[in-house]
């Protein structure tokens, strides 16, 4: 759910109320994960011309972004391999769903691995890393502010959103 869409000078703030992973049934996933793996790779090989893939669920769908005409050519082949399951060889063959985006793999990688970063603009900070599904770099805290969301849209722009999650805590170690 969107707290706060996002505009020309502030980032976009949402909140899970249930995480949706809890929701899901995972019968017949695995060709979509192994396919996953490859689109990952792909992805990995190319990191200007594609984005992250992600699995849609409820049906099962591989999702593969692209930011260029290239990446497009790229990310359109169907995945097939095969792999073995309860004891026979389960072949499978996806064809992926294209989306385009604006966000490369290469952008936001660079976003999460840099040394000072999101994580360090506020005290708030719980977690971050790559949605695939929305093309952003998200930034997890437990409080925000309307200061928190101008900084990182001037200085991110497009590449970040902010994941309030108001009751949970950093991680404490013993």
């Amino acid at each position: 759910m969107i707290v706060q869409p996002a505009t020309n000078d502030a980032v976009e703030v949402y909140f899970t109320p249930v995480d949706l992973v809890l929701l899901r049934s995972y019968e017949g996933i695995e060709p979509f994960n192994r396919a996953l793996e490859i689109a990952q790779r792909r992805a990995d090989t190319y990191p200007h011309d594609l984005a992250p893939p992600y699995i849609l669920h409820e049906p099962y769908r591989l999702v593969a972004p692209y930011v260029t005409a290239r990446g497009r050519e790229l990310a359109a082949p169907p995945t097939s391999g095969a792999y073995w399951s309860s004891g026979k060889s389960v072949r499978f063959r996806i064809v992926p769903r294209l989306r385009p985006v604006k966000n490369s793999q290469a952008e936001l990688k660079t976003l999460v691995e840099m040394d000072v970063g999101p994580l360090e603009e506020t005290e708030s900070s719980l977690a971050m890393g790559i949605e695939a599904e929305l093309n952003r770099v998200v930034l997890e805290v437990n409080t925000f502010d309307q200061d928190l969301r101008r900084r990182l849209a001037r200085q991110y722009g497009g590449l970040i959103a902010v994941h309030w999650e108001p009751f949970a805590q950093r991680a404490v170690l013993d």
